[in-house]
């Protein structure tokens, strides 16, 4: 949650707007009743940043990067408790 609030705040404050979307194939490494470890290599080559006049932030391309997430119940939902993502290039 506070990455998501990070990441909108910067955002916000940098006056850019993200567009596209990441592909995500994360699969499952372990599981049991009361977790799950996935591991995923998302593609977000095609979810970039835009200036609000709908020019690129910058010349940075997207890319791949390795994520680790555990999620756990948590109020009768699953949700990720933990969430590790990698640099550019890691997988």
């Amino acid at each position: 949650m506070e990455l998501m609030k990070y990441g909108l705040a910067k955002s916000k404050k940098e006056d850019v707007v993200s567009k596209g979307a990441p592909l995500v194939d994360p699969r499952v490494v372990s599981a049991t009743d009361r977790e799950v470890v996935l591991v995923d290599c998302v593609d977000d080559s095609h979810w970039l940043q835009y200036k609000l006049n709908g020019e690129l932030k910058d010349n940075v391309p997207g890319g791949h990067f390795k994520v680790d997430a555990t999620v756990r119940p948590t109020g009768g939902a699953w949700k990720v408790s933990n969430l590790y993502m990698r640099e550019a290039g890691s997988c």
